[in-house]
């Protein structure tokens, strides 16, 4: 079916089409033109009357032209960008000529081209073509980026239970608890434990925030925690632990281990020095008391293959969130530099999912999480550690990490300064597709990077399942309150 005709001047990369009728940002149209036939995308489309141009000042002449028995004569002018040539697979390096003809691409077309994939996270907007994703190529990792309530948590869902699937492992870092009760399958839900046994000196240091310029603090600290670290596992090798002692009296064992470290000391720097690291250990376990447990294993022991694993952290202040999943990344990349070194430690490779990372890896904080998220992006694709960072701010992300991800999941988007932040940190992504998010729909998305062979106008899969996320119905929960059977039943 003809769209329409090249008009003006043309380059090997764009082209501007005028249309017989209105056509919708997203679709696929074929050029055929010095024996090559070229793929190309609708990127924006307008319209007008040669009649009704922006001279026009008058309203009465439009109202007059308005009044005529005939219509006004309209145009409708698309712009294309041109992708490939279907067949040899090349950029093109031609411009098409003025008339070229403009068609809709068929459908045998396109499905040739997207079905270069693992998984089906979606169709074609406004056809029934699936597109599937490279999962290999998740190694490279992936940002999920969207307005809210455009879909990020239906993107997740689709893509992870698909990655599982296929015998992949998943783990998500679910922020607001939409994933650890839902209808994922199959689900392993992790509870988020911090044991100290698998903790570093400098990790646990940096918990009781002992600054890196403390250096007698972290002296005594390191002394007492690596000293302690071993007698427990020598006392957990031969059996003989009281499990309820050990997480009841940890801070204290910590703390008299101090006291025999400082009680050798002479001068009173060192004593005030040491005292003010059982401080810390006080306040440790008021901020993250809830969360240690000396008797849960290692995160990595906990994962499970073929499956999607949900860390439930929605019941946690932000502070307990950035050490549980700041602990977690690491655990993750040392276990698989373990395996791939040695033979043991975490013998598969993990997509690791952290919802709302613009919290975690913040443009304008250092956190926990940051600095191992940024390892991650540097050092997983060749241990086996993929990352998938979602977000709704993505302005509030760390520009370098950001930049990193080399795959992009857009769905709908509409601040300017977010769109300006996205392409100023993507290398593969352009000022005319950035144009489009804000005329996506609900579930729409355009997909970028090595997980497709172009970039892909997508219609991501629908969940069927149950899952957290979407909007509360505030009045049906007001009515169901306030019935009157509830009443009676409440008052007697």
């Amino acid at each position: 079916m003809i769209v329409g005709y090249v008009i003006g001047e043309a380059s090997p990369q764009e082209a501007l089409v005028l249309a017989e009728k209105p056509v919708r940002v997203g679709r696929y149209v074929v050029l055929e033109y010095d024996g090559v036939k070229v793929l190309g995308l609708i990127t924006s489309v307008t319209r007008g009357s040669p009649l009704l141009d922006l001279t026009i000042n008058d309203i009465k002449i439009v109202q007059k032209l308005k009044n005529l028995d005939t219509s006004i004569p309209q145009f409708v002018r698309a712009d294309v960008k041109l992708l490939h040539e279907i067949n040899s697979g090349m950029i093109p390096d031609l411009p098409p000529g003025p008339g070229t003809p403009v068609r809709f691409a068929e459908e045998d077309e396109l499905r040739d081209i997207f079905s270069e994939g693992d998984i089906v996270i979606g169709s074609v907007i406004g056809m029934n073509i699936p597109v599937k994703i490279k999962v290999n190529s998740l190694s490279r990792h992936l940002a999920i980026l969207a307005a809210t309530g455009s879909g990020k948590s239906n993107t997740v869902a689709v893509l992870s239970q698909s990655i599982a699937s296929i015998g992949g492992s998943v783990v998500i870092f679910d922020y607001h608890g939409e994933y650890y009760d839902s209808d994922i399958r199959p689900l392993n839900t992790i509870v988020p434990n911090l044991n100290p046994l698998h903790l570093q000196p400098r990790e646990f240091a940096t918990l009781l925030e002992i600054r890196p310029n403390a250096t007698i603090q972290y002296r005594f600290l390191r002394n007492a925690f690596v000293n302690y670290v071993k007698e427990v596992k020598e006392k957990l090798k031969d059996g003989n632990v009281d499990y309820e002692e050990l997480n009841t009296n940890f801070v204290k064992h910590i703390e008299d281990k101090i006291d025999e470290i400082a009680s050798s000391e002479k001068q009173r720097q060192q004593k005030d020095a040491a005292d003010e690291v059982k401080n810390k250990l006080e306040e440790f376990v008021d901020r993250f008391g809830g969360t240690i447990n000396l008797t849960v294993p290692d995160i990595t022991s906990r994962i499970k293959p073929a499956s999607v694993n949900v860390v439930d952290i929605s019941h946690m202040d932000e502070e307990a969130m950035d050490a549980v999943v700041s602990h977690y990344l690491r655990r993750l990349l040392d276990s698989r530099k373990e395996f791939r070194h040695r033979g043991t430690g975490l013998g598969f490779p993990v997509v690791a999912v952290i919802e709302e990372s613009h919290v975690f890896i913040s443009k304008n904080q250092d956190t926990l999480t940051k600095y191992y998220a940024s390892k991650i992006a540097r050092e997983g694709r060749k241990f086996g550690v993929s990352m998938v960072i979602v977000s709704q701010r993505p302005k509030g992300l760390d520009e370098t990490i950001l930049s990193q991800m080399t795959n992009k999941i857009i769905l709908r988007m509409v601040e300017p300064t977010d769109k300006k932040y996205v392409l100023e940190a993507s290398d593969n992504l352009t000022e005319d597709l950035v144009e489009q998010l804000s005329s996506l729909g609900i579930g729409e998305a355009i997909i970028i990077g090595n997980l497709v062979r172009l970039p892909a106008f997508v219609k991501i899969s629908k969940f069927t399942g149950k899952l957290g996320g979407s909007d509360p119905d505030i009045k049906g929960e007001w009515s169901t309150f306030l019935n009157p059977n509830r009443i009676g039943e409440e008052f007697g």
